[in-house]
């Protein structure tokens, strides 16, 4: 924010304004927004401060960049002299443009925009553009008295007489020479020439013009004409928008002077080295005028006389100030630090005034957001809209709209148009007839749909809506704390203010997207909200798309509503027709526009423009568009480069469009504007201005083309140049927003298109395009890109191909994302075809997830991957994308789940994918390790994700029969019933090419090893080599006399080997059709042949029967198999060379030896005709398609039938298995399926229609425990088995017992010295864990086992049975102690082994000693049942919890009742005491779970987080953690000391029973049927310092929150710019002495005082 704006964000009450729109009134300013970028124009004689800018280059701008990248914030210097080798002040229509990049600046920039470098020179004279006829003449015969040649004057100022009055303009040097902009190797001379000439020229122009003014001051309007250098006029200028930010380095050469050697770039000089003191005189009253300026002060808390920094230098001769001289590092030193801490400084005052200080970080971004929208609104509100009045005052549908809307319900206002018919337009100007009409008692809301980073889906702009909706007046609170429904919230504002009569106005422009599929839905319910019936008051305004909205695939009920809105007349067709439109109107707007850009023709001209497009209007639906594009003075230039008058007649858009184009190509070279042109097109919405010039910086071939002899000294694309370009391309360029930054796009889709269309032709083009892209946000040359070239002999290395570019982290600090990052760079890597890397960084990279979580939100990463997955087909992506859904309600609330729940479906399953699967794992691990936050880890994985096996499903329109995909599995080439072959491109199911010239069908197609050729085969007795890379048919060979049936290619792409009816096995060269071997040995036609791996075997098979084996090399026959039995059909053989499958005509696929040629077995399960068969390249899997439309997938070496597919509807007629056994591939009549099936040992998913033919006996987990120490688990099956696990790492270690019937208790003892396991055998076994043997078995029980206890003396069991026995004995031996026959259905051990508490299941416990038996005492909840109990450590006490809603504390000794807990409100389900006694844990029924106080019973914290039945409580043995479970397979850590959330985790199963460790680092749990036991572990435990629990926990829960301050992510630390001078005394010492920058200011200060530095 620069001064020149008024500044209400010192007023509270400007929030408020923002929100409810009343900043839109007339009289009303908009605040300023504080971008989140700083620009900087830096401007200077050329020549004069090479040194300087040398080091804002290289040392100022790395550094400035350094620190404002941690806040999010972008800096950039834009140098109009760095690699330009054009004077600026020798063409005065570049000034000009730089007067517009200097007004753009100022208004996108947060502080400083201008810093002008001001030194002992004057500089070159800026000629006047214009002159009056007075002044011209009075010019003239001036000069003709001074006996000046007055021809260059009368060449290059010519009379405009259509201008009134008349004045002479100067020719715009750059269209007179056209190649003086060119930097070409071919335009080079000529450029050189030209410029040349230009200079002579405008050198005679400028003396002709100071002599004359200086000579004949005395006339009078000699005074009006300013000779002023173009540093002052940008001066100047910048003053008048802000002085605050523009900057002023005043450098004075102590000792210069017009004698001194070497001067001529550091002072005016006349020919023959005279000084210019014309020049000077001008110089010294420029520098009067800076001091001046920069002296007064309007604001006491900022000095802006701190912009002007003075310093002095002492003159060396021929300027060759050294490195090493200690004056001049002091100068630079102060010099650097200086800009550096003005421009810091001047930021953080314009923040420090912000209102927004006032506010939280979250409405901080969304009051820059809604700032952004009303921004854009004041600008199209000052536009002119054709048609507009007679709209207002003769559309009926309108006026009875507005009148139904004042008095009773009605439906929204919608206006229809294609894109670029001037809706955008038509919308502002409705709503600003509505504020006008309605008056300032109106509230008002407005979106531009795709204008911001956060209104590209109508699920954003309308949670948008309702946020800002809940900041108007006398309208309910929206509670964020709360799960919102924000249609419901919607619908209930409009009616609350339409109930107390205050108006309200809604608009949304363009909504026009199309959402992805799996969008789709949720975005359904959001359209029909807002096309529903409005209660009075209310005035919605939209703006759509109809080719979109009345699609076929849109949905059924939007269409409905908006034929509704059409009987209704709601609504208004775009464009205004001629009839709305006056001929004067139109003439009127033509003749404002060309005055707007000094445009002038004479009248009768004007009427017949204006004549040729008032013919247009009902003919062209973007006429208003094309105006834009026509009445621009770019478009002008482009005419009067090409001596072209402007002509209206039959307007086209191409033609237009490409009059820019080749204008910017002739002044620049087709090469340079395409680098420009293919990265805005790239871009996946827009690209930072910044962002483009710092990949074009990276782009070596730019520089070889633009700097054709010598290379510059810094690699930096030129600033000048883009400018230059920029303002030809004017109106085709628009700005959107992202991140609080300025980014540039074309202005509509269809100019995107046309720039593609021309220039990213070719595929490989493309991918250049997007990984340089790709290659910036992942900052690979952020130190340095090697320029080499040796036909130029320009190698360029290390530090010299320092490229200077912006640093793209993913985070920028703790508490900001790098969301251009975040939004970009998934799209350029999956265009650019790398899909490796797209994967490494994005995909499968954890920290790039979680950042797109917890920053964006799930949907929109779920949408990129929509988006991707139809863009791409692998196996990794799908499996990622499949584990998102399944956790997307999990970690919506929370992103702190992700890691675990990746750890958790990844475990398992990592391995059967690529390293980058295995890569996500080992991240998120990493992740959880260093987070910082308590976080659960799963050790075991009970839930692995499996993605669905219908990947996709091609419609083949023309039939598919015989495919053959590509290597990478992202196209497929299938047959046709019209003997073509048609390419797919699988992941969009587009058709991309047909390759024809067969006649007959087609009966086999192979795609060479290589992917150069494919290669076909056909009943019309030829072969065809198609070229892939071309397209093209590259050979035919004709080699049989009958059928072609079978083919294939050998592995390195040599041979092609033929089989046919006629009996034949041909071998031909594959490039030239020559026959190497035609064998004739078969009885009978051949039906299919194959090659070993290595090409050393041929198999062949015949319908004779048979199958023949022969050597590649030379076709000798090894041997004949002959035991088939019935002709065959198909055979392939394994990718190990080990089996030969066969199918034949009895329907049997036989499996035989390849090596030996004897049977191994049949495949047996199928019963149609076999139509294809598959091996899976690891040798274990057929696929067997067949007649029934059924695929049948055997295990090839076992025979066992894995599976049933049933997704086709007819019959399958051939199938292939990608090389990476992913996917499998399956032509069916019409259409090719995609099917998963790389987890099929691991199951299929559970969606699947199709249940496994075989199931083993349920295995679930019926009874689990955990050692003391928490490091073994014990779990027992209901199968009988008992396993033990390692409870560190969560791996089994081995199946240690067998029951013959479901295990019910196990036990470890402490220690770790022996298992235990109980059974409804009756039996309980005893199992030596050293030995690895059971060395007792307890058979003294009659019933099942319901209790099984090691009492504290490790030596004795205790054990219970379901008729109340309870018996004691030794576990070594089994030798019975002691039995007991007591109701134990609930039972209960006291930890020191003394006191046994039991009972019936009733209201009623009984304490009696274990040693005599003694009953000390009858327990008893009156009002209903006990349901569970705990004792304290220290056997001291007892809690039970009852159905009565309370929870009781006994005295264990003497069965006392201490105390009564009743705070409950459900029957309690779970008690635990902590270890030091000092606290109770219950859980209920309902979810509630109570921390209570053990000395006064007192209820201390009350968690309410749960929501069903608690299964288990436990504190750690410190007693700061109380840990909690609940029935659903929720799982929570809370804090005792603050009772503050920890950390949660849910199993996605319903909880059965929850085993904690005593030092709650370890977890093992048993999930409802489930065959799995579930461990976690909980990582970074809090210390049990009270005093640090609290910040810990706030961490935690800060990471909830993307508004809050600390990320989940630790950023990486930014690189510092080598060879810093700022910070250091000597360029050696740079890298290793890092200072503060405030410790320099000081120093500085101290030395030099703060206004003027003498060095």
């Amino acid at each position: 924010m620069v001064s020149g704006y008024v500044n209400n964000h010192n007023n509270l009450n400007t929030y408020a304004n923002v929100m409810q729109g009343q900043v839109l009134f007339n009289g009303s300013q908009l605040p300023k927004i504080l971008w989140n970028q700083i620009k900087i124009l830096i401007i200077s004689n050329k020549d004069e401060f090479d040194i300087e800018r040398d080091m804002l280059v290289t040392e100022t701008l790395p550094k400035l960049q350094q620190y404002f990248l941690t806040q999010g914030i972008y800096i950039y210097f834009i140098d109009c002299n760095l690699n330009w080798n054009f004077d600026l002040s020798k063409n005065p229509y570049h000034i000009l443009r730089y007067m517009k990049e200097l007004k753009d600046t100022y208004q996108t920039s947060t502080g400083h925009f201008l810093l002008t470098f001001v030194g002992n020179k004057y500089g070159q004279i800026v000629l006047p553009i214009e002159l009056s006829t007075i002044d011209f003449n009075n010019i003239k015969n001036s000069a003709t008295d001074l006996g000046k040649d007055i021809k260059l004057l009368e060449q290059w100022y010519l009379l405009d007489d259509k201008l009134s009055p008349p004045i002479y303009k100067l020719k715009d040097p750059d269209e007179n020479f056209s190649n003086i902009p060119s930097r070409s190797i071919s335009t080079y001379d000529i450029n050189a020439c030209e410029n040349q000439e230009w200079n002579e020229a405008y050198g005679n122009l400028v003396d002709l013009f100071l002599s004359v003014v200086n000579e004949k001051s005395n006339i009078k309007s000699m005074h009006d004409i300013q000779l002023l250098s173009y540093v002052e006029m940008l001066f100047n200028y910048s003053i008048k928008l802000s002085p605050s930010g523009s900057m002023c380095i005043l450098r004075q050469l102590d000792g210069l002077n017009e004698k001194s050697k070497g001067n001529e770039h550091y002072i005016d000089l006349l020919p023959g080295g005279r000084l210019d003191k014309i020049r000077q005189e001008k110089l010294k009253r420029f520098r009067e005028s800076i001091t001046n300026i920069l002296s007064n002060n309007d604001n006491n808390d900022f000095k802006i006389e701190d912009n002007r920094i003075i310093l002095n230098i002492l003159w060396k001769d021929n300027g060759e100030f050294q490195f090493d001289d200690s004056d001049y590092q002091r100068y630079l030193r102060t010099l650097n630090a200086s800009i550096f801490l003005r421009i810091k400084s001047l930021n953080q005052h314009f923040n420090n005034l912000s209102i927004l200080n006032h506010f939280k970080n979250s409405e901080q971004i969304f009051y820059n957001e809604i700032l952004i929208h009303l921004k854009y609104y004041f600008k199209y509100s000052s536009y002119t809209c054709l048609g507009f009045n007679y709209f207002i005052e003769n559309n009926t549908s309108f006026k009875q709209w507005l009148s139904l809307a004042n008095t009773t319900e009605h439906y929204p206002f919608m206006i229809f148009g294609s894109r670029a018919s001037g809706k955008t337009l038509l919308c502002t100007k409705i709503i600003q007839y509505l504020l006008n009409l309605l008056e300032k008692n109106v509230q008002c809301i407005i979106r531009y749909f795709n204008l911001t980073s956060k209104s590209r889906n109508i699920v954003e702009i309308f949670s948008s809506i309702c946020t800002q909706m809940g900041l108007l007046e006398h309208v309910p609170i929206l509670n964020h704390e709360q799960q919102i429904n924000y249609i419901e919230y919607y619908q209930s504002v409009l009616k609350c203010l339409s109930k107390i009569q205050k108006p309200f106005i809604l608009m949304i422009d363009g909504i026009e997207e199309i959402t992805p599929t799996s969008q789709h839905i949720s975005s359904i319910g959001f359209y029909q909200a807002l096309l529903q019936l409005l209660p009075p008051k209310v005035y919605v305004i939209l703006s759509v798309s109809r080719s979109v909205h009345l699609s076929s695939s849109y949905d059924i009920q939007i269409r409905e509503m908006i034929e509704r809105i059409e009987k209704e007349n709601s609504l208004i067709e775009l464009p205004f027709l001629s009839e709305s439109i006056t001929n004067q109107d139109l003439t009127t707007y033509i003749k404002t526009e060309l005055n707007s850009i000094q445009q002038n023709i004479n009248d009768s001209a004007l009427q017949a423009l204006s004549k040729c497009i008032y013919q247009q209007l009902d003919k062209q639906s973007y006429i208003y568009y094309l105006l834009r594009l026509i009445l621009n003075e770019s478009y002008f230039s482009c005419l009067s480069q090409q001596k072209k008058q402007l002509n209206l007649t039959n307007l086209n858009i191409d033609e237009i469009l490409n009059a820019y184009i080749d204008h910017c190509e002739q002044k620049f070279g087709r090469k340079i504007c395409s680098f420009i042109f293919n990265y805005i097109s790239s871009s996946q919405s827009a690209i930072a201005e910044i962002e483009l010039l710092d990949i074009l910086s990276c782009n070596n071939e730019f520089f070889l083309e633009y700097f054709p002899k010598d290379l510059p000294k810094h690699l930096r694309f030129p600033p000048s140049l883009w400018i230059a370009i920029k303002y030809i391309l004017g109106p085709l360029l628009s700005e959107r927003y992202f991140d609080l930054k300025v980014v540039i796009c074309w202005s509509h889709s269809f100019i995107r298109r046309h720039m593609k269309q021309k220039y990213l032709k070719r595929v490989e083009d493309i991918r250049i395009a997007h990984r340089d892209i790709a290659n910036y946000f992942l900052e690979a040359f952020i130190e340095s890109k090697p320029l080499v070239d040796m036909n130029r002999n320009v190698q360029i290395r290390g530090d010299s191909g320092r490229r200077f570019i912006l640093q793209q982290p993913l985070l920028y600090s703790e508490i900001a994302y790098n969301y251009r990052r975040l939004g970009e760079l998934w799209y350029q890597l999956m265009h650019s075809g790398d899909i490796d890397r797209l994967k490494e960084y994005t995909l499968c990279c954890f920290e790039y997830l979680l950042s797109k979580i917890h920053g964006l939100s799930n949907e929109q990463l779920l949408w990129e991957f929509e988006i991707i997955c139809s863009n791409i087909l692998d196996a990794d992506v799908l499996l990622v994308q499949a584990t998102l859904k399944n956790i997307v309600n999990i970690i919506s609330n929370n992103p702190m789940l992700f890691a675990g729940e990746i750890i958790l479906r990844l475990k398992n399953i990592k391995n059967r994918y690529s390293e980058h699967i295995e890569s996500l794992y080992g991240q998120a691990y990493e992740w959880c390790e260093s987070c910082g936050a308590s976080v659960f880890v799963p050790l075991s994985s009970w839930l692995p994700t499996i993605p669905p096996m219908i990947i996709t499903i091609l419609p083949c329109i023309d039939g598919a029969f015989k495919i053959a995909p590509t290597t990478f599995n992202q196209h497929v080439f299938c047959t046709t019933r019209q003997n073509e072959i048609a390419m797919y491109h699988i992941p969009s199911k587009k058709l991309v090419k047909k390759f024809t010239g067969h006649k007959e069908l087609i009966t086999s197609i192979r795609l060479t090893y290589n992917s150069k050729f494919l290669v076909s085969a056909s009943t019309d007795r030829t072969i065809k080599l198609f070229n892939l890379n071309s397209g093209d048919l590259e050979n035919t060979y004709n080699i049989h006399q009958d059928n072609i049936l079978c083919m294939t290619v050998s592995h390195n792409n040599e041979q092609i080997v033929t089989g046919s009816r006629d009996r034949l096995i041909v071998v031909i060269r594959l490039e030239t059709g020559e026959i190497e071997y035609s064998i004739e040995q078969h009885t009978d036609a051949i039906t299919a042949i194959a090659l070993t791996q290595d090409d050393s075997m041929l198999i062949s098979a015949s319908r004779d029967q048979t199958i023949k084996r022969w050597t590649f090399r030379g076709m000798q026959l090894v041997n004949t198999i002959d035991a088939i039995g019935s002709p065959i059909r198909h055979m392939i053989i394994s990718t190990d060379d080990t089996f030969i499958v066969i199918a034949c005509d009895d329907a049997s696929v036989q499996v035989k030896s390849l090596v030996t040629g004897s049977d191994i077995h049949n495949l047996e399960g199928h019963s149609s005709e076999v139509t294809s068969l598959a091996v899976s390249h690891d040798s274990m899997c057929c696929y067997v398609g067949c007649s029934n439309a059924h695929i049948y997938v055997y295990n090839l070496r076992s025979r066992i039938l894995l599976r049933k597919l049933n997704h086709h509807d007819s019959s399958v007629n051939d199938l292939y298995i990608s090389t990476d056994d992913y996917f499998l591939f399956s032509a069916t009549e019409n259409a090719i399926h995609v099917l998963n099936v790389k987890q099929q040992f691991n199951g299929f998913s559970s969606n699947d229609s199709s249940p496994p033919l075989s199931s083993s006996s349920s295995d679930s987990i019926t009874a689990l425990s955990i050692s003391r120490e928490g490091d073994v688990a014990i779990a027992g099956c209901a199968n009988g088995i008992v396993q033990l696990f390692n409870l560190i790492d969560g791996e089994f270690t081995e199946q240690i017992v067998d029951h013959r019937a479901p295990v019910t208790q196990v036990a470890l003892s402490h220690s770790y010295l022996f298992s235990l396991s109980g059974s409804r055998d009756t039996t309980v076994k005893v199992y030596d864990n050293e030995m690895g043997e059971i060395v007792a078995e307890f058979t003294a029980h009659s019933a099942p086992i319901s209790h099984l206890r090691i009492l504290e003396d490790n030596r004795k069991i205790l054990s219970s049975d379901e008729q109340n026995y309870i018996k004691t004995w030794w576990a070594n031996t089994g030798e019975l102690i002691d039995s007991y026959n007591v109701p134990c259905k609930m039972l209960g051990v006291s930890p020191d082994g003394k006191y046994v508490v039991s009972g019936n299941g009733d209201n009623i416990l009984k304490i009696w000693s274990l040693d005599d038996a003694r009953v000390v005492r009858s327990i008893d909840h009156t009002e209903g049942k006990i349901t569970c109990m705990a004792f304290r450590p220290d056997s001291q006490y007892l809690i039970t919890g009852g159905e009565d809603f309370s929870c009781k504390l006994w005295e264990l000794s003497s069965g006392k009742l201490t105390q009564v807990l009743v705070e409950h409100e459900e029957s309690i389900t779970a008690v635990a005491i902590s270890e030091d006694g000092k606290h109770v844990l219950t859980g209920d029924k309902s979810g509630q779970a109570i921390i209570w106080s053990f000395k006064d019973g007192a209820a201390v914290h009350k968690i309410t987080r749960h929501k069903n039945t608690i299964v288990s409580v436990s504190f750690t043995t410190d007693s700061n953690i109380a840990i909690i479970a609940s029935q659903e397979g929720l799982l929570s850590a809370w804090s005792t000391i603050a009772g503050i959330h920890l950390a949660t985790f849910h199993f996605n199963q319903n909880l059965v029973k929850l085993l904690v460790s005593q030092s709650g680092a370890r977890y093992a749990a048993i999930l409802q049927n489930s065959p799995c036991v579930a461990m976690l572990s909980l990582f970074n435990i809090p210390f049990s310092d009270v005093s640090r629990i609290p910040q810990r926990q706030s961490q935690s829960q800060m990471f909830s929150d993307i508004y809050n301050t600390v990320l989940p992510i630790k950023p990486k630390p930014l690189l510092y710019p080598k060879d810093s001078i700022i910070l250091t005394n000597s360029r050696e010492s740079s890298k290793i002495d890092q200072l503060g920058g405030d410790m320099i200011l000081h120093e500085i200060i101290n030395n030099y005082g703060n206004k003027k530095y003498s060095i």
